[in-house]
């Protein structure tokens, strides 16, 4: 991947980390912002209903956050771009969707094939969340 292509990305993941940063403050003020909790039961099920709804947003941004410092790690390392098992480049589609994208296509697929099969792959074919979860 060349050093433009690789630039772009990266200002792309670092403005989305700006948003993202900017809605979870947000989120907290609002969340400060929040007086008492009413006596009336129907109020209270609409608050309880809008605070886990928030927080299943701020867990969405973490992991979307976790994954862009991920790829930000590997941009400065010099490794992002570049699959971890067989070395090809990863499709600069995948990794606008996936930043943190350690595997191509093929190889993602391979990993996943095996896991199915219940065949446990070697460790270069899964990411650390899913050497976590066989663990």
């Amino acid at each position: 991947m060349n050093i433009k292509t690789v630039q772009l990305l990266k200002n792309e993941l670092v403005s989305k980390k700006s948003t993202l940063l900017g809605l979870h403050l947000r989120n907290k003020a609002i969340e400060l912002d929040v007086e008492e909790t009413p006596k009336d039961s129907i109020d209270r099920s609409d608050i309880e209903e809008s605070w886990f709804a928030k927080e299943r947003l701020s867990q969405h941004w973490k992991v979307e956050l976790h994954q862009i410092e991920l790829a930000l790690q590997k941009i400065e390392q010099g490794s992002f771009g570049i699959c971890e098992d067989c070395d090809d480049e990863i499709p600069v589609k995948r990794l606008r969707v996936r930043p943190d994208a350690a595997y191509c296509l093929n190889c993602q697929e391979t990993a996943e094939r095996e896991i199915a099969q219940g065949q446990r792959p070697s460790p270069t074919k899964l990411s650390s969340r899913a050497t976590q979860i066989l663990q």
